[in-house]
């Protein structure tokens, strides 16, 4: 059985205060393999079953496009929290 951990939010950013990269954690599984979905946009993080573990987004990326990676029954609360946490310069709802 795979333990849900909830969302969690990493922000790396410069001394300047611009953010360089969000990761988003979806779960405490190990992640198998990396895969670069949008280039020089959005890598993801999969476990050897291939369910997503997390997300690292590298520059502005569409909301629409972070939600299709989370299970269906999950999407409305994880759209809820990236609203709610993530500056919107990053996420962008198009």
């Amino acid at each position: 059985m795979t333990k849900r951990i909830g969302y969690e939010v990493s922000i790396s950013g410069r001394n300047d205060g611009t953010i360089e990269a969000i990761y988003v954690r979806l779960s405490d599984r190990k992640v198998a393999r990396s895969k670069e979905i949008i280039e020089d946009q959005l890598v993801v993080d999969y476990d050897r079953r291939g369910g997503v573990v997390g997300f690292e987004i590298l520059a502005p990326v569409s909301l629409r496009k972070l939600t299709r990676l989370v299970e269906q029954p999950a999407r409305r609360p994880f759209k809820r929290f990236i609203q709610d946490s993530i500056p919107r310069d990053f996420v962008y709802s198009r």
